[in-house]
């Protein structure tokens, strides 16, 4: 996978800056699930890469910033990576139903619309 300037910029801003001091892991599930320390998470990113699931299962909800003391932008380093990886292509399979969904929700089969009593 190539990543853009941009996306490595963020990355490695965040790997040399971050302190560890983990405030952005005490409300957020995600980074509870797939990291010890944002910092080497990020390091990780910048050596090896990570699997496509990562950036995705972030919810890009921002308390990360708002908690950090240096105000790192974890989430937009996060949706800058699922931006390269659709530039790319659908990156995950587990990703085709959203697609489905997209296209069946323009149905009328498959819509939220009351239709009411026809007269």
């Amino acid at each position: 996978m190539d990543y853009s300037e941009k996306t490595i910029e963020m990355a490695r801003l965040i790997a040399e800056n971050c302190t560890s001091c983990k405030r952005c892991m005490k409300d957020c599930l995600f980074l509870q699930q797939y990291c010890q320390d944002p910092q080497k998470l990020f390091q990780q990113f910048l050596e090896e890469g990570l699997e496509p699931i990562v950036p995705y299962s972030c919810m890009l909800c921002g308390r990360c910033s708002v908690v950090c003391p240096l105000q790192l932008k974890l989430d937009e380093a996060f949706l800058a990576m699922r931006q390269d990886l659709i530039r790319d292509g659908l990156p995950l399979k587990e990703l085709k139903s959203v697609e489905w969904h997209q296209k069946l929700s323009t149905s009328k089969l498959f819509t939220a619309v009351n239709r009411g009593n026809k007269k």
